[in-house]
């Protein structure tokens, strides 16, 4: 059988051994009936697993370990995979970590994974193996170079003097005739890497041709190196080693001294594979020899031993190489000997009976994946691929310490002594040379008595946790015996050594969440946490690495210790990534402290940590004794006037930790502050109502604070437009005595704000007296703002509109933004479904493209109020800033008040700057220019009554 085939086939074997034995555990651990899930007659199984989606791989741990109980059977998690290591979910949850320690598969450039395969193929001008861990292509002749190795964005080459002939390919080495007359250039792929050797044919061929120096040109942008034992190391540009050599060396085709048949009688399982000589290996009996390596600049020299190639007993062809390995493979060997040449691709294990040598084996597996895990069941699996005995025979499995040489390379024979920890031993040989009597086939080596199992999980929950467990391969038992015994001579296939291992990982320690506010605490929920509740709940976050379903146990204690008095627990269940919640069944006495933790356990009674404790005091009292006062507005009495700030204090209130305030049932206010600072808007009675919550969420009884506030001053402009001419309009607010609703202000000085005349503007008959006319261009602005417009105001004004028709919006007044007008007293002619209407206008936001906030009147066939060119007409606007609304006021009689009013909500409140009389703005410029006259305009800081809007308009 073909190692490949045998590879395979071994694989498979160590797979569904696994699943037997992970099966066996899952039902002694978890009770899962998968045996019954799994049961039946194969097109029945095969219906189910079409039916709900199951396949042999998902691509996370999450998608795999749903997959894996839906399908009850055993999933790979693809993005685990790696060169070296898979990762399983096993029906019940279990992981099963199978890890190798040489390249097993590679990543494709479109990330899908190809088995190793180093079989040459010519592909786009260059040879190159099928699939190789190491990114390596051959020259398929010519002048460049007959290696190229690239590693991320480093590259690496090797060159031969001259034109290279098209390469004969011979499985995984590509062959190049004639670099030198009687001497050809073998390469060879690796998985993780690739040797190249000279073949010198014949002693005629070293005599004519000079090989005491051997030279390689070196390119790319790799560094290079010799280490002091003479082997070579590429760098790439972050400083790591990507590949090395191993100690170069030659060999010539030396097959027995006596003859292969001597050979053969004194071994009787001696393969022709094992004696022949070629650019790959040194045959079990050839003469080898180390040879010097040097690299400077972009030069490597090789230096053969000539006394070698001259000697009479070297029999031709010679080999002479070095290999350059990737450093993927994880496995190493020792001779006694210290002889330093490259066994290539066999793990050796005791007496080599060709030249007496004792030979041992490590190796390295990757269990990162496992740290902290409980390890279920393991076993390390390697293929026997041929041993000295046709009978029997011993080889003991040891942990040792980590290999300390690059992969596939000799360690010095004092570096790992065996015996170490012993692990297992096993007994069995093979032999397919036909020595024994009959074909013995390559046979299965496993170690799997309990010791495996126990050595690992003891290396994996240790402290640090390794990263890497290795074991060595050795012909002598625990005592160190049995060594030397020719018998026991054996060889492996690396690439089949396997650690099996399923695991599973107890639950995390529970995180301790916040308790809950509307029920339990307040201000402290989380450690130390107050609670007003005698049964509070309490709250973990639990999880499990795998996702299981967990038994959480709370515990409430008199003390942090697990030995003080227990109070109360109890258990729940919940899913892995969920809040474990529990009450506690036990009344909590008032004023004490409590201590309280969680501790989770999975499916298979794993038990995770307890949570670290957590503090609990019960606090069921409320705060009393609250007082409110105010020096600016005093419990029922009358205070400063509106717009007045205030400030209430509130004392009294013991082991008060905030405060919260509303003002004739407004919006709360919550604080921390023993204080409120509130300025009234409304004047007269005005209740402030009071709560004092404590930290535990516990209130006090809610105080009332009533206060009187005082009406504020008679504030208001009046531009009356009684001039004839000029180009000022005069403000007499506050002046006129006779004038009812804007009076003088007693003991207050006040400044006069006139406006200025621009444009088409002029003076003529008005409603009384003179007023402004406008043609649609003018305007009166006035300096600065007049009204606070984030506040309460009412604007005014008598109107007569000469053309509605002229535009589809005439500002009467206005109050200027950057973009807009803040708010607009105006004809909208899109009002009432287009048939016109008088409109008071607040923008919500200082921007063109924000809709208005608007109550426009609806002037309903035959009102007053309907809009009518060249008849004169009162319009009032009022902004209630307190109730948040619009009004428009409309009176067409000059005798009653008899009109219109519409109110509508108000939008945000935003500062706007000049008033204006006679425009309005729209996209930063002036804009809704009126036409007509406007007579009598008033403007007051406050909210006007409907009886105050119409003894001003009859005046």
């Amino acid at each position: 059988m073909r190692r490949d085939a045998l590879i395979a086939a071994w694989v498979g074997t160590a797979k569904r051994r696994t699943r037997l034995r992970t099966a066996a555990a899952s039902a002694c651990l978890a009770a899962v009936p998968a045996l019954a899930v799994l049961g039946g007659p194969p097109a029945l199984a095969a219906a189910r697993a079409a039916a709900v989606d199951c396949r042999a791989e998902a691509p996370t741990e999450a998608a795999a370990e749903q997959m894996a109980a839906r399908c009850a059977t055993r999933v790979e998690v693809a993005d685990a995979r790696s060169e070296l290591t898979q990762v399983f979910v096993e029906p019940s949850g279990l992981r099963t970590l199978e890890a190798a320690v040489t390249p097993q598969r590679v990543r494709k450039a479109d990330g899908s994974w190809a088995k190793v395969s180093t079989v040459l193929r010519r592909l786009d001008g260059v040879v190159a193996p099928e699939a190789a861990a190491a990114d390596v292509t051959f020259s398929n002749g010519g002048t460049g170079p007959f290696v190229t190795w690239r590693s991320g964005g480093t590259t690496f080459t090797l060159s031969w003097e001259g034109e290279l002939r098209p390469p004969r390919l011979d499985g995984a080495t590509a062959i190049y005739d004639e670099v030198r007359p009687g001497v050809a250039l073998h390469v060879t792929a690796l998985a993780d890497g690739f040797r190249h050797a000279l073949e010198v044919r014949s002693a005629d061929a070293a005599g004519k041709t000079d090989l005491r120096t051997i030279q390689y040109k070196v390119g790319g942008n790799a560094v290079r190196r010799v280490t002091e034992a003479g082997a070579v190391e590429l760098v790439d540009g972050s400083g790591d080693v990507f590949a090395t050599t191993a100690g170069a060396s030659m060999w010539d085709s030396t097959s027995a001294a006596g003859g292969v048949a001597v050979l053969r009688r004194a071994v009787p399982g001696v393969l022709d594979e094992d004696l022949r000589s070629d650019g790959r290996r040194a045959g079990a009996a050839a003469k080898v020899n180390p040879v010097d390596v040097r690299v400077s600049g972009d030069v490597m020299t090789v230096e053969p031993d000539m006394d070698m190639l001259a000697s009479p007993d070297t029999v031709y062809p010679v080999f002479i190489d070095p290999p350059f390995n990737g450093k993927r493979s994880k496995w190493a060997w020792a001779n006694k000997a210290n002889k330093d040449w490259d066994v290539e691709d066999r793990a050796w294990v005791g007496r080599n009976p060709f030249d007496g040598v004792l030979y041992r084996s490590f190796f390295d597996f990757d269990v990162s994946s496992m740290r902290g895990a409980t390890v279920l069941d393991a076993h390390m699996a390697i293929k026997l691929d041929h041993s000295f005995s046709c009978d029997d025979s011993w080889a003991w499995l040891y942990r040792t310490d980590k290999i300390t040489v690059d992969s596939g390379k000799r360690m010095n024979w004092g570096t790992r002594p065996l015996p170490g920890t012993q692990l297992d031993s096993w007994a069995g040989h093979a032999n397919e040379a036909g020595g024994c009597g009959k074909i013995q086939p390559d046979a299965d080596a496993v170690f799997d008595a309990a010791a495996v199992k126990n050595d690992l999980h003891r290396a994996v929950n240790a402290s640090a946790g390794w990263q890497t467990y290795t074991v060595g391969l050795c012909a002598c038992n625990p005592e160190g015996d049995y060594e030397s015994a020719e018998d026991r001579w054996k060889k492996f296939f690396p690439n089949t050594a396997y650690l099996v291992a399923t695991y599973d990982k107890a639950p995390n320690r529970p995180t301790p969440e916040a308790l809950s506010k509307t029920t339990d605490c307040y201000k402290a929920c989380t450690s130390p946490a107050v609670v007003r509740s005698v049964k509070p709940t309490l709250k973990a976050g639990v999880s499990d690495p795998y996702k299981g379903n967990l038994r959480t146990t709370f515990e409430v204690r008199t003390a942090a210790s697990a030995t003080a008095t227990l109070v109360s627990s109890g258990t729940v269940t919940d899913a892995s990534g969920t809040s474990a919640e529990w009450t506690v069944a036990a009344s909590l006495a008032n004023g004490s402290t409590y201590y309280w933790r969680a501790q989770s356990k999975d499916e298979n009674n794993l038990t995770g940590d307890w949570s670290a404790w957590q503090t609990l005091v019960v606090d069921t009292t409320p705060p009393t004794g609250l007082v409110v006062t105010s020096d600016e507005y005093p419990y029922k009495a009358w205070g400063a006037s509106v717009d007045t700030k205030g400030t209430f204090a509130f004392t009294g209130a013991t082991g008060a930790a905030d405060y919260t305030w509303s003002v004739d049932q407004g919006a709360a206010t919550q604080t921390a502050q023993a204080s409120a600072v509130y300025t009234p808007t409304k004047d007269m009675v005005r209740t402030m109502r009071v709560v004092a919550t404590d930290v535990a969420g516990n209130k006090a009884p809610e105080v009332v604070h009533q206060f009187w506030v005082s009406p504020l001053p008679n504030r208001c402009w009046n531009w009356r437009l009684d001039e004839s001419s000029g180009t000022t309009a005069a403000d007499l607010g506050n002046t006129d005595a006779a004038d009812p609703v804007c009076g003088p202000l007693t003991g207050a000085t006040v400044q006069a704000q006139p406006g200025t005349l621009s444009g088409a503007v002029s003076f003529g008959p008005g409603y009384l007296g003179n007023a402004a006319s406008f043609t649609g261009l003018g305007q009166i602005q006035l300096g600065g703002p007049v009204l606070n417009s984030r506040k309460s105001f009412t604007v005014m004004a008598w109107v007569r509109p000469a053309d509605l028709a002229a535009g589809p919006e005439q500002a009467v007044l206005s109050q200027d933004g950057e973009q807009t007008s803040r708010f607009a007293l105006m004809y909208r002619k899109d009002a009432n479904g287009g048939a016109g209407g008088w409109c008071f206008v607040l923008r919500d936001t200082d921007t063109g493209g924000t809709g208005p906030t608007m109550a426009c009147a609806t002037g309903e066939e035959g009102s007053s109020a309907r809009p009518a060119a060249n008849a004169w007409v009162h319009l009032g606007g009022v902004y209630d800033a307190a109730a948040n609304r619009v009004q428009i006021h409309v009176m067409g009689n000059q005798e009653s008040c008899d009109g219109e009013m519409v109110s509508a909500p108000a939008g945000p409140a935003w500062e706007g700057g000049s008033f204006v009389i006679g425009r309005g703005k729209a996209g930063g410029a002036a804009a809704h220019h009126w036409r007509g006259s406007i007579d009598q305009v008033y403007a007051h800081q406050r909210v006007l009554s409907a009886f105050e809007i119409c003894q001003q308009a009859i005046q």
